[in-house]
């Protein structure tokens, strides 16, 4: 496993006769429609924001701010360069997100072997039959479930059957691999590691809480669905509706170019006003599309593990919609709230307000860079 996706469960690190002075680390999310920066340092056992920037990859293509874009190489690394220059970042470390549409996750459940040594070679056999390409072609990983994070109904169905593990399994396409190598490296920094931006997600919004909890993360291009119990993400789900699908509606609806409906979908979002009751109901049936493949998600993880979901949290920049937590609270009748990834760092107690704003958009990046400094 030469590129770890994730963080494994070790207290290898945590003692040290001398501990190394803490570097810097960015973390960089490149998103389907902006970059997203964050730069952390490490202070008295406290992550540190030191810097953080944002920049939209539309007119790098010759379209709109908020529009979802695909660029070269080329293009994507002139604008990682003046992301990293506008936000002032200082460091050159920096671990990338992958996106979850170029990877490959499942939980899958595998008889307990008193042969540790050879759970590797288990694992690798097995996982031929869930990744739909040969091994060789992609980076591959797996993390040991810990038997203390099992859930309890699942002991309780498997009693008196032969005990299982949990493996979770991850996997990335090389050749995504070597892009990202590319432009990191042509953009003057050094390549620390990389991720698959749902753990990233999950790392930065959630705390200690042992309950099941949907994270909905609304991006430009897609909404990405995860539930994350014990901590460990078990259910992952992509679907191909995002928060440029509400600007699209609002432009082709109204007549107005993608730009003013970027605009109105910003400032107006699901306000209750008598006058804005028209774009209301434009968006409204996209999220509800939305809404009911999550209430899906929702179900078939309750009917596999018995156990229900206590709370949804809202991130990505299309969770910014005014109005959408009461909305979403109003569709599912549990607790909603908005990432705050940034109240897991500390910061100048004047940026409260905008980060607490901001938080969502960051939520990936931020992640990226905590990974760095947990050990």
């Amino acid at each position: 496993m030469d590129i770890p996706l994730f963080k494994r469960w070790s207290a290898s690190k945590k003692f040290g006769l001398w501990k190394k002075k803490q570097q810097s680390i960015i973390g960089i999310d490149i998103g389907s429609s902006a970059i997203k920066v964050v730069q952390l340092k490490k202070e008295k056992e406290r992550a540190v924001l030191e810097t953080y920037g944002e920049l939209a990859i539309g007119p790098y293509a010759q379209a709109s701010v908020g529009q979802v874009s695909r660029l070269i190489d080329k293009k994507l690394i002139e604008a990682l360069s003046d992301v990293i220059k506008e936000a002032g970042v200082t460091a050159k470390k920096t671990v990338v997100s992958i996106p979850l549409r170029s990877s490959f996750i499942i939980m899958i459940e595998l008889p307990v072997s008193p042969d540790n040594d050879n759970f590797d070679k288990i694992v690798r056999f097995e996982a031929r039959k869930y990744i739909p390409i040969p091994l060789s072609e992609v980076e591959f990983d797996w993390l040991k479930v810990p038997p203390a994070l099992e859930t309890p109904q699942q002991s309780n169905v498997k009693a008196g059957k032969k005990p299982l593990s949990q493996v979770l399994l991850a996997a990335v396409h090389k050749d995504v691999i070597e892009k990202y190598k590319r432009i990191i490296s042509q953009a003057g920094l050094y390549l620390q590691g990389f991720e698959i931006e749902v753990f990233g997600i999950a790392r930065s919004v959630i705390s200690r809480e042992t309950y099941p909890i949907l994270l909905i993360d609304f991006g430009a291009s897609a909404a990405k669905m995860l539930v994350v119990d014990y901590g460990i993400i078990r259910l992952s789900h992509v679907m191909e509706h995002g928060s440029q699908n509400l600007t699209l509606a609002l432009s082709r609806s109204l007549n107005v170019d993608f730009s003013r409906a970027e605009e109105m979908k910003r400032e107006i979002g699901l306000s209750n006003r008598p006058e804005h009751q028209e774009i209301k109901n434009i968006m409204e049936p996209i999220l509800d599309y939305i809404f009911l493949e999550a209430n899906r998600v929702m179900s078939d993880y309750r009917r596999k593990y018995s156990r229900s979901i206590g709370r949804i949290i809202l991130t990505g920049g299309g969770s910014l919609l005014k109005g959408i937590v009461d909305y979403t609270v109003k569709k599912f009748g549990i607790e909603v709230n908005l990432a705050n990834p940034f109240a897991k760092v500390e910061y100048p107690a004047f940026l409260q307000p905008v980060l607490k704003q901001a938080g969502p958009e960051f939520s990936v990046a931020l992640g990226l860079a905590l990974r760095e400094l947990s050990h």
